[in-house]
């Protein structure tokens, strides 16, 4: 069997590979009794390095993930420190993530990682966050908000995030979780791992579904495969497969303000059908190079399929009603993706001073298949290809297809200057080109760039567990192929969208908890908008000019024993603008505040722990929010634009242990049922999620 990325022509032997890895000749083989965990890129490879991030970092635990039991990865983010999550569907499917108040559309401007691998369905083509790993698979999340971004990309001006999955040698046996709550929602996770004379591998099976926030009802199947082994003392070999299904009735489609008063639950979009299927294959391999030398290698592959069919629709006057349509367009898009990130690591000395360089280039190729048809009926959710009328043939309206190839170089430098300081400047070249080709006129264009990212970064340790931190570096991304090219092949005047990054922060360690202090500034010379008032999709866009935001972020925790812990995470935005007189649609908006930028994010909890049993509260509060770069205050009757009130809501979690290997556990999100506006984009107002109550099952064999 082989795996081929049609563009590229680079072919995969998987059967090869995964002889080579899962049963290595013993003759090459030193069969290492030590347990190793499988290699991936991380973040924070180990916690002594945490001092050494020159930067803002904060990590979801996998003991908070099991004590908050999160209904998406989106849900989990809620408690970091300078993120601000916008739901649309309530299940977290299509992850709309801003950090310190740059956007949050689809999470465009922030590099979505799951083990070190991007997973945006097209990370140059179309990096709209259709795709979120269930978080059932999670061990741990990272975000990165600081000058150690510059390692990562594209698209890193507001941060990183990097999804941990779970490593084989955590489990040995079977593993069974069970849950059902509102909605009739119900998960079923069944995995299992082995471990043999260095070897481990694991298998895992998600199988979701329910009726959905909205009557949206939704259904859901994800399979992980993850092996890994040690070759002799100095080498580690990792495998990750996974294949992700999802259908669901998400729509684009949100309520006007007459709709929302009236019945804020309501779906008029009960045709429209999302089908996304994703498939992919990392390979990575570590090996230790002696003298303090370290190579990693991460070969990533994945394809996917992302079909939304969405009915038309009218709105009448005086109220605004939306009267649904009788035809039903689908944006229908396939994408292929291929990269390879190399990585090395060397400890010297210079000077007598302790150096670390980290040298790494990641070449990275993608396609993307785009078309926009007309279904056969209201249901069928297959292409007419006998309707032939206005700007559609043979059942198409657009038809092309989208390409972009890119090579990034990195340097970064660590010199310990004392035992107190270390200084480490680094350095990204980032090439990428981009292709456009109109399959139903022929037309086509090309546009390319070359981004210089410089940046440095400072760290000083002040006492034993106290670290102070501060950086400055150049943040970077790129439009989309459809922004940068027109459908006829011009390329647009839209430039990259530039930043200047500043972080000033204390973290530590204190004998009742932990602590991070940061203040920021993100000093924009070209931020990309919508040129319209209400946005939405399809809007198009134009270069804003500049625009800053700064603030500052506070994470934390007290623990006064062994059984209560209070935590918590504080941004507070003053400022996040327009900071330019340039004209958009004929207006002046200098001065005027971003959209989806709250002013003050707080969330806090607190548990109760002992050997048995657990239990704990959270409160969540959203200052408002504008929707549109005219900061209307008044709702449009259309629901499109308009003030976002603030909003508090709380929940509730506990569990009780069995045994060693098994516990009960639920959670209430929105304990009040609280009604909230949550988003008036892309078209019309999406109320935050109601009650949420789950109940469940943990058990280890």
């Amino acid at each position: 069997m082989r795996i081929k990325n049609k563009s590229s022509g680079i072919s995969i032997p998987v059967s090869t590979i995964l002889a080579a890895i899962l049963f290595p000749s013993t003759s090459h083989l030193a069969m290492a009794k030590e347990e190793t965990q499988l290699p991936a890129i991380q973040i924070l490879g180990s916690e002594s390095e945490y001092k050494n991030i020159p930067g803002s970092l904060s990590v979801v635990t996998e003991r908070e993930l099991q004590s908050n039991q999160p209904v998406s990865a989106q849900d989990a983010l809620k408690k970091v420190p300078g993120v601000n999550v916008v739901e649309t569907d309530g299940y977290g499917f299509y992850p709309r993530i801003g950090i310190r108040g740059i956007g949050s559309t689809m999470s465009k401007k922030i590099l979505l990682l799951e083990d070190g691998a991007p997973i945006a369905l097209g990370p140059y083509t179309d990096p709209s966050s259709y795709y979120s790993p269930p978080v059932e698979r999670m061990e741990k999340i990272e975000v990165l908000k600081g000058s150690g971004s510059l390692a990562y990309g594209p698209s890193t001006i507001g941060g990183v995030v990097n999804y941990i999955t779970r490593d084989p040698s955590k489990l040995n046996g079977p593993r069974v979780k069970l849950s059902a709550g509102t909605q009739s929602s119900k998960n079923i996770l069944a995995e299992y791992g082995t471990r043999w004379d260095g070897h481990h591998a694991s298998i895992s099976m998600l199988k979701k579904d329910g009726d959905g926030w909205r009557q949206t009802p939704f259904n859901l199947t994800d399979v992980v495969i993850k092996a890994g082994t040690q070759i002799g003392s100095n080498h580690y070999l990792g495998l990750k497969y996974t294949n992700y299904d999802q259908s669901s009735k998400h729509t684009y489609l949100g309520l006007t303000e007459y709709e929302y008063q009236t019945n804020y639950k309501q779906n008029k979009a009960i045709n429209d059908q999302m089908f996304l299927s994703r498939e992919s294959l990392d390979l990575t391999a570590v090996s230790d190079l002696g003298n303090e030398a370290t190579w990693k290698n991460l070969l990533y592959w994945n394809t996917a399929n992302r079909n939304w069919w969405r009915q038309s629709h009218t709105q009448g006057s005086d109220p605004v009603v939306t009267t649904m349509g009788s035809t039903v367009d689908g944006r229908l898009r396939k994408f292929d993706v291929l990269g390879l990130d190399s990585r090395l690591t060397k400890k010297y000395k210079l000077a007598d001073l302790d150096q670390e360089i980290h040298v790494g280039i990641r070449a990275h190729e993608e396609q993307m298949n785009n078309r926009r048809a007309r279904a056969i009926g209201l249901s069928t959710y297959e292409v007419d290809a006998a309707y032939t009328s206005g700007d559609y043939v043979g059942g198409y309206r657009e038809r092309d297809m989208r390409k972009a190839k890119a090579i990034a170089l990195y340097l970064e430098n660590r010199a310990q200057l004392n035992n107190e300081l270390t200084v480490t400047p680094g350095l990204r070249v980032e090439r990428y080109k981009q292709d456009r080709v109109n399959q139903m006129t022929q037309k086509s264009g090309a546009s390319s760039n070359t981004e210089f990212v410089p940046g440095v970064g400072v760290t000083y340790d002040m006492a034993k567990d106290s670290v102070m931190f501060a950086g400055v570096h150049k943040g970077f991304a790129p439009p989309t192929v459809a922004d940068a090219i027109s459908s006829t092949g011009v390329p647009e005047d839209l430039h990259a969208e530039r930043s200047t990054n500043f972080e000033l922060g204390l973290r530590g360690k204190w004998s009742h908890g932990d602590y991070e202090f940061t203040v920021f500034r993100l000093d924009f010379d070209n931020q990309i908008v919508s040129k319209s008032a209400s946005g939405g999709s399809g809007t198009q866009l134009t270069n804003a000019g500049k625009t800053l935001n700064q603030g500052v972020e506070f994470a934390g925790s007290w623990r006064p024993d062994n059984h209560w812990k209070l935590s918590g995470a504080y941004t507070w935005l003053p400022v996040a603008k327009l900071d330019s007189t340039r004209m958009i649609s004929g207006k002046n908006r200098d001065g005027n505040r971003l959209t989806y930028a709250p002013k003050h994010t707080l969330n806090a909890s607190l548990n109760y722990d002992t050997n048995r049993w657990s239990s704990g509260i959270g409160m969540a509060y959203i200052s408002e929010q504008f929707s549109n770069l005219e900061n209307t205050v008044e709702p449009s009757s259309n629901g499109r634009s308009g003030v976002l009130p603030g909003y508090t809501v709380y929940q509730l979690n506990g569990d009780i242990k069995i045994d060693k290997k098994t516990k009960i556990f639920v959670s209430v999100k929105n304990l009040f049922d609280k009604k909230y506006i949550s988003s008036r984009a892309p078209e019309g107002i999406f109320p935050g999620v109601g009650r949420m109550v789950m109940v469940g099952l943990d058990s280890k064999f």
